[in-house]
């Protein structure tokens, strides 16, 4: 697994918009506080033209234009981490138009959440680059920064390899009206499990549910290579939805457990859902989908649509340790 290096003052961050841009005042105010706030840290940010860019069909601009931008990034030796502007629903357009040779040749840090696990998923998985499932451009400009958002850079910067979950997370997206707003403190946090107090450890992999169901489907991504690398050392599945519904869950788990996506798995973290439609709870759905499998399941994660974000690392050594409805996440980033 290709670890890409730590970033340091006075790298390049680049932004760019490979899913969704961002067209509204309050967007634009949150994206230059983000700018300053990693500006005072002593990074230099970059961003591509579509950033700003966003139509009605909720693209930031043409599929080659998305990839153009982010190999500008890609082959800038200055640039040492790539942060997604936003999600979206079409950054599936660009996979057959990459050159994956420019991601092999240059590796760095690739950040994002939601829609960027169509090229997350696909960096790590099939070629053995880390990448980083966490906050999108956006989150960097709260006022003030959420611990999350202050250890997330920590863990970009390669001086942080463990982290605590959070005591609160939002229910819902925050409504903006300055576009500085932090996260809600709306819910107290408790994660569960389905076997009680565990831990247990192994490469990470995975992302947002929306998107590995299409990748399942279509085959337009496949984690079978990944898990014959790293299936010695074990795997941790983690996955959360945007907006499935319970059937397509349940079906989609049993298929890709039928399919082999979860051989060598030695257990599962689900964040919590944004938008889930179903007559069974969540957390009892996934228990009884996976039941055969008889493997540890922890619900209700720090990861994904409902914030805050722990950061996720593709690729990494990871350790869950579970304990009266917290967790603490550590990493081996040999």
């Amino acid at each position: 697994m290709i670890i890409p290096r730590d970033i340091s003052r006075g790298d390049v961050i680049g932004v760019t918009a490979p899913s969704f841009g961002v067209n509204d005042p309050t967007d634009f105010c949150r994206f230059e506080n983000a700018k300053m706030r990693l500006e005072e840290r002593g990074y230099v940010i970059r961003e591509t033209p579509n950033v700003y860019t966003a139509d009605q069909s909720g693209r930031s601009s043409p599929a080659q234009q998305r990839v153009d931008e982010l190999n500008s990034l890609l082959e800038d030796d200055s640039v040492t981490c790539i942060v997604s502007a936003k999600g979206g629903d079409y950054q599936f357009e660009m996979l057959p138009l990459m050159d994956w040779s420019v991601v092999e040749d240059n590796p760095k840090w690739i950040q994002g959440y939601s829609d960027n696990t169509t090229l997350l998923f696909k960096i790590t998985a099939e070629h053995d680059i880390a990448t980083m499932y966490c906050g999108n451009y956006g989150d960097f400009g709260m006022e003030p920064w959420h611990r999350s958002v202050v250890e997330n850079l920590e863990f970009l910067e390669g001086t942080r390899a463990e982290q605590e979950s959070f005591p609160y997370h939002s229910v819902d997206f925050v409504d903006r009206v300055t576009g500085l707003e932090p996260f809600g403190d709306d819910e107290p946090t408790v994660w569960r499990s389905s076997v009680g107090d565990v831990r247990f450890s192994g490469r990470l992999i995975g992302g947002c549910m929306d998107v590995l169901q299409w990748f399942h489907k279509t085959g337009a991504a496949d984690p079978q290579d990944f898990i014959s690398r790293y299936g010695s050392e074990g795997i941790v599945w983690y996955m959360e939805t945007y907006d499935m519904t319970g059937k397509a869950v349940c079906d989609m788990l049993h298929n890709m457990a039928d399919d082999g996506w979860f051989i060598d798995c030695e257990g599962f973290v689900f964040g919590r859902p944004l938008f889930y439609t179903s007559k069974r709870e969540y957390g009892e759905l996934v228990m009884d989908a996976l039941k055969d499998l008889e493997l540890p399941i922890l619900l209700d994660a720090d990861v994904g649509h409902k914030a805050p974000r722990m950061s996720f690392i593709n690729g990494a050594k990871a350790e869950f340790d579970f304990h009266g409805g917290s967790c603490t996440l550590s990493y081996d980033m040999r």
